[in-house]
């Protein structure tokens, strides 16, 4: 059994290795080389165990069945016994799992199909490897269906990477904090960085990975940044500088190292040579924290949880509910965001609609608008581990109580998806009326989550607000079994506006109420965020400490003051379509589009309205506010609002635009996860995007410039490999257009060598758009 604590290094690039012997064309996928010229693969692992390397990692990057259909299984079984027959007992293997290529959800593939596609990659080895390695993620949603096909179809340990930009987030935006919050619970032996970026670029994302998990770390480098000469891919380090900067990633605690595109087995060999003995590693530091794909909250103090999003006694809510209006319980999820909400309790359980499904639905719709994390509030184990499934984060669980029933069923899957959870002080006799019966099975259930191997730090008791107003003395009760708990190292939690039931001037008692808990301790308020600043007064303090006629003397102020009424002022001023656009609200901006269709023209509403909505969100995509995943989710609801346009335009016969774009990967490369964004995003500007696909050989690229001339052309390349094919493409191109404006960008395009194709720099799609309207308008 490998020992991750150890000292260990990694194999460097293969992909490169194995073009470079091979002769492969751009564009063939070197897994078939396990079929076709087994020699070859085998000449690389060898290479890489006589240089040093502990572990080598399977000829299978891109061996799933989307790539690779029936081919799959021979594929990946042959691509493991060359593997081993190279290792001869002198390293460990490990199955090397890429990324599908695909966008998870609308547009792209299913949550469930991905699972499918790891799976069958997962089956295929048959445990016949000595570790699963899943490596060059940079979306954190087909990272972790990655990693639970892995785990539910194999006894092996897993180690995990991602990949990050010079900012240190991920092309998706997730940040190395966050990375490393969701998926340290989640079963996985090791977690890396690789790919992307040198070793210079990667040593502070290594410093932050260390810091925020306590599991090994690994970093697999590329040989610095790439650069093209003369139509090859080069690297701006050698092995010596590589292996320096490594030897301070080295330093850090990080004993598991390696490289990646651009690394041979010399710089391995020196990596080995010079990387001498375990390093110790700073210990690591528990913090309380939650965290969605693209922000960690730390709870260092009190955080507020919005509790909006739920139908008790809210008859709207409910409604939405039973019509399946999705978009006004996401609005609850924007709205209580903008208020100063710092996680957001979700709750959709109602009688007579299907709660595990809205759940589901609510969940990955809120992850695309909102960037905060979530509270899977439901009494039901089917249905949170539905939504925990799904959610891309470290979710906070509302909620296990005393009782063995509940117990058994929500700590295993709090374990098992690496959550935090609400333990409710009660049990089989019910809500016990003292601090001290509360504390006490709070105790309890505290100890049963630690046997189940989950942290302290994850632990969070509730200790049970109830209505002053029908048990005198209650709230002295929940903020005395607070303190006490709080002693014991769990975190707590309150639902505060209970407290107030059946009250006047709810506000003031609540507010006063979250006072005191808070200087007894209190972690997590559970209370609407618009009323987090209300200040309270000394009635409300007298009665919550129940005095002897406080009673009766609030509900006299209360009289005689205004109930305090906090008008939601989030986006007063903002426009409907802008509001809906950037909450990510399809049939909310598809009904706007239809009102305003009833005083304006078709092209009068885009420009006027739709277009300055999808500025606002590229503005907010710049600004860094908002990530890739909401940056397509307002595509999405754009593409419904110009949809009711597109109706219009039709019958008055003026829907075709005469500013074409035609969009391709080129010849060779087979990635279209980037062109299908910039897609989703340039579509909806009112450009006609003439899609060819993935790699599109020359012929046809310039077949539909002939067609839709006058136009300008997007090329989009991924590998190293294709990148020349780039450069052929428009070279051919222009002989016939020499105007045509051509717009580049990929993974591997740099702008010096777009300037050197002649191509238009577009690092994503956002700068695609602003590309555009400067060249057509």
């Amino acid at each position: 059994m490998i020992d991750f604590g150890k000292k260990l290094i990694l194999d460097g690039a293969t992909g490169s290795l194995l073009t470079e012997r091979s002769g492969a064309p751009a564009g063939y996928r070197l897994e078939k080389l396990n079929l076709e010229d087994p020699d070859v693969v085998f000449s690389v692992h060898r290479d890489y165990v006589e240089a040093g390397s502990d572990v080598i990692y399977t000829n299978t990057f891109g061996a799933n069945p989307l790539k690779l259909g029936d081919e799959t299984d021979k594929v990946i079984k042959a691509a493991v016994a060359i593997a081993r027959k190279a290792a001869g007992g002198r390293a460990y293997v490990a199955l090397d799992v890429g990324p599908l290529g695909k966008l998870i959800g609308e547009g792209g593939i299913s949550f469930d199909d991905a699972y499918d596609n790891y799976a069958a990659v997962i089956r295929a080895a048959a445990d016949e490897t000595d570790l699963i390695v899943i490596e060059t993620m940079t979306d954190i949603a087909d990272a972790r269906i990655a990693l639970l096909a892995a785990k539910e179809n194999s006894s092996l340990p897993v180690m995990l990477s991602m990949s990050f930009e010079a900012g240190g987030r991920s092309a998706f935006g997730t940040d190395v904090e966050s990375f490393a919050r969701t998926v340290s619970g989640m079963g996985v032996s090791a977690i890396g960085i690789n790919c992307s970026l040198g070793p210079v670029e990667m040593y502070p994302m290594a410093k932050k990975l260390v810091e925020s998990t306590p599991l090994p770390v690994f970093i697999k480098p590329n040989a610095g940044m790439p650069r093209f000469e003369n139509g090859r891919t080069v690297y701006d380090i050698d092995k010596t500088q590589f292996c320096e900067a490594m030897a301070k990633i080295h330093a850090l605690g990080v004993n598991i190292l390696g490289g990646c595109c651009g690394t041979t087995p010399d710089y391995i060999r020196m990596l080995a040579a010079q990387t001498t003995g375990r390093a110790e590693r700073e210990p690591y530091q528990p913090v309380r924290a939650l965290c969605c794909g693209t922000a960690t909250v730390r709870v260092d103090g009190m955080k507020v949880v919005g509790e909006r999003i739920n139908p008790t006694g809210k008859k709207r809510f409910q409604a939405a509910l039973r019509e399946g209006d999705f978009d006004y319980i996401l609005a609850q999820g924007i709205e209580q965001s903008a208020s100063g909400a710092d996680i957001l309790d979700v709750n959709v359980g109602l009688n007579g609609t299907d709660e595990k499904y809205n759940m589901v639905r609510v969940v990955e719709g809120l992850q695309k608008v909102v960037s905060r994390p979530l509270v899977i509030d439901s009494s039901s184990p089917e249905v949170l581990e539905a939504a925990l499934r799904r959610y891309n984060g470290k979710a906070l669980v509302n909620s296990v109580n005393g009782k063995q029933s509940s117990i058994d069923g929500v700590l295993p899957l709090v374990k098992k998806y690496g959550a935090a959870v609400v333990c409710l002080a009660l049990d089989e006799n019910g809500i016990p009326s003292t601090s001290e019966g509360r504390v006490a099975v709070g105790r309890r259930i505290v100890e049963e989550c630690l046997k189940a191997g989950i942290a302290k730090e994850d632990i969070y008791v509730d200790t049970l607000t109830m209505a002053e107003s029908a048990e005198k003395g209650s709230a002295l009760c929940t903020i005395g079994a607070l303190a006490e708990i709080r002693k014991t190292g769990a975190g707590t939690v309150l639902g505060v506006s209970n407290v107030s039931f059946g009250m006047p001037h709810r506000e003031d008692i609540n507010a006063c109420f979250l006072g005191m808990a808070r200087e007894a301790g209190l972690d997590l308020a559970i209370i609407n965020p618009s009323l987090i600043n209300i200040k309270h007064s000394d009635y409300a303090r007298d009665f919550l400490l129940a005095k002897e006629g406080a009673t009766d003397a609030y509900i006299a102020y209360a009289a005689k003051t205004d109930s305090v009424k906090t008008e939601d002022l989030t986006g007063k001023d903002t426009p409907d379509m802008t509001r809906a656009i950037v909450g990510g609200m399809g049939a909310r901006a598809k009904e706007v589009a239809e009102q305003l269709l009833a005083t304006l023209e078709p092209l009068d509403v885009a420009a006027q309205h739709i277009i300055p909505a999808l500025d606002k969100v590229g503005d907010l995509y710049e600004k860094g506010i908002i990530f890739l995943p909401q940056l397509i989710a307002a595509a999405d609801a754009a593409k419904q609002a110009f949809a009711a346009l597109e109706v219009r335009m039709a019958a008055q016969g003026t829907a075709d635009s005469d500013k074409r774009f035609v969009l391709a990967t080129v010849k060779g490369d087979i990635h279209d996860i980037g062109k299908n964004i910039v897609k989703a995003v340039v579509s909806n500007y009112g450009y006609k995007v003439v899609d060819l696909g993935r790699d599109v050989d020359y012929p046809v690229v310039l077949a539909a410039v002939e067609k839709s001339y006058p136009c300008a052309l997007g090329l989009s390349a991924l590998m190293t490999t294709t990148a020349q094919n780039m450069a052929e493409t428009i070279r051919l191109v222009r002989e016939k257009y020499p105007d045509i404006p051509v717009l580049v960008g990929g993974a591997v395009i740099t702008p010096e060598y777009a300037e050197s194709i002649g191509g238009v720099y577009c690092k994503d799609a956002n700068a695609t758009v602003k590309a555009l309207r400067e060249i057509l308008g």
